[in-house]
């Protein structure tokens, strides 16, 4: 009889299936990537939206769950610990080199927000559709409440709380719903390793007793929502988005004899100082103290179409707002600030809405 005991396997310890390997930090990274760059063209889609609605910030937290995929993504994939507030952190400094218009701000915004998935995942031991809608939901919201420590004043308790509703329902459909299709085309199609959880399976199960049409539209859906925001953001930087301007510069043109570009530091003897509040139909700015120059100062020195009418100012995210072209060659407290190397526009007298942040055109129409 031999009594030689069969050799067992090595076996990886619960501390080792719990750190980050290499390929999950490669796959936190490839989804940072897209995610940050995504994520500043979604803040512009979200200008688009407030402007919609007549509002200069609230509305575009319809589409805040879309900020919310790549790190609920990481989690699901790797199901590690870590991977979310990784990719979220990752995320926030690729929007912050890309253009995004939070400042350096958006790093931290994004890493809590990976933090929130990381801790919510890790409640249960596989990927199910209902947690990841709970969790991308309380993710989503939480950046209306940093936002409103760190930025806003004189709003209303109840409006906050309504953006983190809009935020939290973006953050459930658009963030936790959407990951959790993508994450199942990419299991069952053998896109990325590890084959299926469990979870995946048990809805692949169902789906499977649905008519199979059905299953195709919804993931033709997926796959074509993901495909426009990559195509949008193809445009974005493309059309929009001038990410090698120079610092404390813009162009003037449209109706204008010769295309010229305003260097804040060549009209340094036009500054003037005011003193303004910033009184928008949410928010609200204190009377403070801005030194620019005139807009109206500097359309003396640009020869102007006879038919021009109005004067549109346009943020390097794409916001712009529309003056009257002869109200604003009368005024002399609509001035362009130089801040940390960027234009800003301060409209004293005008709804909080015509003021602009990171000016980089105007167009004369």
């Amino acid at each position: 009889m031999d009594s030689r005991v069969p050799a067992q396997q090595p076996r990886c310890s619960d501390r080792s299936r719990s750190r980050l390997q290499v390929r999950d930090l490669v796959l936190a990274a490839l989804l940072a990537a897209v995610g940050g760059v995504l994520s500043t063209y979604i803040g512009y889609i979200g200008n688009l939206i407030n402007r919609l609605f007549g509002v200069p910030f609230g509305a575009g937290q319809l589409i805040a769950g879309l900020h919310i995929i790549w790190p609920l993504l990481a989690r699901a994939l790797t199901r590690r610990f870590g991977s979310g507030t990784l990719t979220g952190a990752a995320k926030g400094l690729v929007e912050f080199l890309s253009g995004g218009t939070h400042g350096v701000v958006i790093v931290a915004v994004s890493l809590i927000e990976g933090l929130i998935v990381d801790v919510g995942m890790s409640l249960t031991r596989r990927p199910r559709l209902s947690v990841m809608m709970i969790v991308g939901g309380l993710a989503s919201a939480s950046n209306v409440f940093l936002f409103q420590a760190l930025y806003f004043s004189g709003i209303s308790l109840g409006f906050i709380w309504f953006m983190a509703g809009l935020a939290a329902i973006s953050g459930a459909i658009l963030g936790g719903m959407l990951a959790w299709d993508l994450l199942r085309i990419l299991r069952d199609s053998n896109l990325v390793a590890g084959g299926r959880t469990a979870s995946v399976e048990e809805e692949s199960a169902s789906m499977s007793a649905k008519p199979r049409r059905r299953v195709w539209i919804r993931n033709g859906a997926t796959v074509m929502a993901l495909l426009g925001l990559l195509a949008g953001a193809v445009y974005y930087y493309t059309a929009v988005y001038d990410p090698f301007a120079s610092a404390g510069t813009l162009r003037i043109s449209g109706a204008v004899a010769e295309t010229i570009d305003f260097r804040y530091q060549d009209w340094i003897d036009a500054e003037v100082t005011i003193t303004t509040e910033m009184r928008g139909s949410i928010s609200y700015i204190p009377p403070q103290p801005y030194t620019g120059v005139p807009v109206a100062r500097v359309f003396e020195e640009v020869v102007l179409d006879e038919q021009a009418t109005d004067v549109v100012i346009v943020g390097s995210d794409g916001y712009q707002t529309t003056f009257d072209l002869r109200t604003l060659q009368a005024r002399d407290d609509v001035i362009l600030v130089l801040d940390d190397g960027a234009l800003n526009l301060v409209a004293a007298g005008f709804d909080g809405s015509y003021w602009v942040k990171q000016v980089s055109r105007i167009v004369v129409r």
